[in-house]
């Protein structure tokens, strides 16, 4: 974990770039949303073929690509199966339906594609205790979701909104969508230390460890074994997730959604609903 330094993510994604820039060189890489294109002009220096796109495409400024128009809420333009690499910084929390674009990812990606994501973390401690008092990821800053600071831009010439930080999603569910569309976590990235959530650690991580424990001895004691009830608990504990600032999540593209689905259809019991 990154104690000092930048709180900067695109500074991260940047040198998650240089050290990948063997496995990006000559790949399909869409960046979306691209904003004004700082991380598709590292991907274009280390050689990837860079796709942007945005819903403010004229905000794009790098010599030698074009930003295209496109909405995350909305099916995008990529043919399936077309792509080796998608990175979603910053974008994801911007939108509703978070599992649809994740399948759209899922169905442009090949499978073995790479997808990155960057969102702010909703599951470190500080936010976790801000939505407490004010119903706000940032408590003594910003006030309860509203349509005035949470309605950032307008499109002049699209029909499209752009929101605020109106759906910030927390890891597990980051996680849950991207399992639904055949995604598996491969790796979670450091990024800097939110200082309010590690002075906060020392007291609340014993309550948190134990509690979580029970509830995973509870599931291994009233449910089928399944490796699923320990990886849970490991991400419930992990102190990067508790801790930083932003959520900085690489996944791999496992298998087609289609297929997950089935798979689960024959893994999970069926549900009896009681009224």
């Amino acid at each position: 974990m990154n104690f000092f330094g930048t709180k900067e993510i695109k500074t991260h994604v940047n040198r998650w770039v240089r050290d990948h820039a063997e496995s990006l060189k000559d790949k399909v890489v869409v960046d979306f949303p691209a904003g004004n294109g700082v991380s598709s002009r590292s991907l274009k220096d280390v050689g990837a073929q860079v796709k942007p796109f945005d819903l403010l495409p004229d905000l794009f400024n790098v010599d030698g690509l074009v930003c295209e128009f496109a909405d995350l809420a909305q099916s995008s333009p990529l043919k399936n199966a077309s792509v080796d690499f998608v990175l979603c910084q910053e974008g994801i929390e911007h939108v509703a339906d978070q599992g649809f674009v994740f399948r759209e990812f899922s169905r442009a990606l090949k499978v073995g594609g790479r997808l990155v994501v960057t969102t702010p973390n909703y599951s470190n401690l500080k936010s976790r205790l801000s939505y407490l008092f004010c119903e706000s990821e940032y408590f003594g800053k910003l006030m309860p979701p509203n349509e005035i600071d949470r309605l950032w831009l307008t499109s002049k010439n699209q029909d499209a909104i752009y929101y605020g930080h109106v759906f910030l999603v927390g890891f597990f569910k980051l996680r849950l969508w991207a399992e639904l569309a055949g995604f598996k976590i491969t790796r979670i990235h450091s990024t800097r230390v939110n200082t309010t959530s590690l002075l906060m650690f020392p007291v609340l991580y014993p309550f948190i460890f134990f509690f979580n424990w029970k509830i995973y001895r509870r599931a291994l004691r009233k449910n089928k074994p399944n490796p699923l009830w320990k990886e849970l608990f490991r991400h419930s504990v992990d102190p990067r997730i508790l801790l930083e600032n932003h959520l900085f999540i690489e996944f791999e593209k496992i298998k087609e959604p289609a297929a997950k689905l089935a798979e689960l259809r024959l893994n999970t019991q069926t549900a009896e609903y009681v009224t």
